[in-house]
């Protein structure tokens, strides 16, 4: 406990260390009309957010601004964002009128939309996660949604595709067809590139936006270690219902990992989702009341967790991460023995079934290398008995070495 409270006390003081390295220069515009320079937590928002931190200077506090206080924000070259009042449709699963038409239901929302192109015509976007949508506005006018619908009936899918109309009333390009505009999908890609194309045509500046889309990257890594192990266990050796409370030794012992890794790609890459299969084993004697108990714990195990990044340079990242560990392993002939006392004294075997557990981990990567200190939670290997335990107990230090690092296309 007192190795865990340590390690959860490091992670805070690293979180808080360094947490302020998210901050870039930015501006915000009150609902006052006062605009501000100042520093702004970029989060690179998966879906569209309704507040934000910034801070006026580097030594200053974090403040939040938020639909109340803000009616503009943005990060040059990355991001911004508008308070509006829109009409939008939130529907995830859309009615379905009497001629099988998909009807939209409106309601009034105040939201931050993202600015995807400016110019004479304007794009925005609104990620809700289930909802994705889209809206325009012509010369600073009101903001409009662009409509587009889908829902199944009796499993054939039944489309409102307003949106092209809209496009075709009202951001009507001089060389825009109906045919070249029902191709238009409703998606940032296509609209982007086609308010591209009106606001080019006009001969006014057309501002793009949108970030740089990011890829995900997947990293193999080759993860040796020591494990400082010790098991704990109490168990019935005689017919009276006698117990035998025994520690076998904490000693040091090799693992050896593969780690496989997902890094996300938004939030600048800091989030990973990990896969680790495990070697690691543990071995021991211990004096009991009727002779020797004995341990032999070997197995293959297959941890899954999650990591988070604190940049603290371009080379080096401080990480975090913990880890669910199945109850499933492969055994290596694992096995206990201890003496049991009937009306003779005799060794006896007791069945190894591991519990699940978990693990939290901190560390340092510069580079392709990586250091790591990993504390576990507690294994029950007699998980098959109600009253019976063998607690096994680690905290491992790892050294990483990533050989293979792919960015999918």
């Amino acid at each position: 406990m007192k190795t865990l409270t340590t390690l959860l006390l490091l992670t805070a003081i690293t979180y808080s260390s360094f947490g302020q390295m998210e901050f870039e220069k930015g501006y915000l515009i009150t609902t006052a009309s006062q605009r501000k320079d100042c520093l702004i937590k970029n989060e690179e928002w998966v879906n569209n957010p309704t507040k934000f931190a910034y801070k006026l200077s580097e030594t200053a506090s974090p403040e939040t601004g938020d639909l109340k206080t803000v009616s503009e924000f943005g990060i040059p070259n990355t991001c911004k964002y508008v308070n509006a009042n829109v009409k939008i449709d939130l529907q995830t699963k859309p009615e379905v009128g009497a001629k099988n038409e998909v009807i939209s239901v409106w309601s009034r929302e105040r939201v931050f939309l993202k600015v995807l192109q400016e110019g004479k015509a304007k794009l925005y976007s609104y990620d809700a996660g289930k909802v994705k949508r889209y809206f325009y506005s012509m010369n600073d006018t009101t903001i409009i949604q662009l409509t587009y619908l889908e829902a199944y009936v009796n499993s054939n899918l039944i489309k409102n595709t307003s949106y092209q109309q809209q496009l075709w009333s009202n951001v009507k390009a001089p060389m825009a067809t109906m045919n070249s505009i029902k191709v238009i999908g409703y998606n940032e890609k296509d609209l982007t590139a086609y308010f591209r194309e009106y606001n080019s045509s006009f001969g006014g500046s057309a501002t793009e936006l949108s970030q740089t889309k990011r890829k995900s990257y997947f990293n193999l890594k080759a993860a040796p270690g020591l494990n400082s192990s010790a098991v704990e266990m109490s168990k019935v050796v005689s017919n009276n219902s006698e117990r035998d409370n025994i520690r076998f030794d904490s000693q040091l012992n090799f693992r050896m990992g593969l780690e496989a890794e997902l890094i996300l790609p938004f939030n600048k890459y800091h989030w990973g989702i990990l896969f680790e299969p495990t070697y690691q084993s543990y071995s021991g004697e211990a004096a009991g009341l009727y002779g020797p108990s004995t341990i032999s714990y070997q197995t293959i195990e297959f941890p899954i967790g999650l990591r988070y990044y604190l940049p603290i340079s371009e080379n080096t990242r401080v990480f975090l991460n913990g880890f669910l560990i199945p109850g499933f392993v492969i055994d290596m002939n694992s096995g206990i023995s201890y003496y049991f006392k009937d009306s003779n004294v005799y060794q006896k075997p007791a069945d190894i079934e591991s519990s699940s557990n978990a693990s939290l981990g901190a560390g340092l990567e510069y580079k392709r290398f990586s250091l790591e200190a990993r504390y576990y939670t507690t294994r029950n290997l007699l998980n098959n008995s109600a009253s019976e335990y063998a607690d096994y107990s680690r905290f491992s230090f790892i050294l990483g070495y990533k050989f293979m690092k792919m960015k999918f296309k």
